[in-house]
């Protein structure tokens, strides 16, 4: 069983470092980029010329937006406490391991059901449109597929052009076996 009061402790240090920092609601918001900038007018300037301050003030809305999050979850499994459901995996309900909520006091599932919801999170890294299309299209240069390849298919199409000399470079070569027009030349 797992000592909620413990955790509950460290949670509520957590929170409170994450408001010490300025992370959390009381947080103050950050001034428009417009007063950050020391010059008189952004009209004038060449877009390059902010490119610094365009990035760090990026960079300070995603940290702010990490330690929001952070804050989020800090409260939902101090919420879990006072329900009595903390230590228990949201999505399969077993325990969650007390090494794991050592490292992640604020973990609201267990380090299985974690490692499924990041997998499911990234995806295959493909396209989702790519799940519709058929082969060939679908994916190119599979093990074991002898099919045609994206060359093959774009010369097929290419020899039905209608315009004379355009994207045509390649399909002489194909056909004829002549690589250069210095070849056309001694194979006479």
């Amino acid at each position: 069983m797992v000592d909620r009061e413990k955790y509950k402790k460290i949670l509520l240090q957590k929170k409170q470092q994450i408001l010490a920092r300025g992370g959390g609601a009381g947080q103050p918001r950050l001034a428009p980029l417009r007063d950050e900038v020391t010059d008189l007018s952004l009209a004038d300037n060449h877009p390059a010329d902010l490119g610094s301050e365009n990035f760090e003030r990026s960079k300070d809305l995603a940290l702010q937006e990490q330690q929001l999050t952070h804050l989020r979850r800090i409260e939902e499994a101090l919420g879990r406490i006072e329900a009595g459901r903390y230590g228990i995996c949201l999505r399969c309900g077993r325990e969650i391991p007390e090494g794991r909520l050592e490292v992640a006091p604020e973990a609201p599932l267990c380090e299985v059901c974690q490692g499924l919801e990041e997998q499911r999170m990234r995806g295959s890294g493909r396209p989702v449109e790519e799940g519709l299309l058929l082969p060939p299209f679908a994916q190119d240069g599979l093990p074991g597929d002898p099919g045609p390849d994206q060359e093959d298919i774009w010369q097929g199409v290419a020899r039905f052009n209608k315009r004379p000399r355009i994207y045509t470079d390649g399909l002489e070569d194909e056909e004829t076996g002549i690589v250069e027009e210095v070849d056309k030349e001694t194979d006479r």
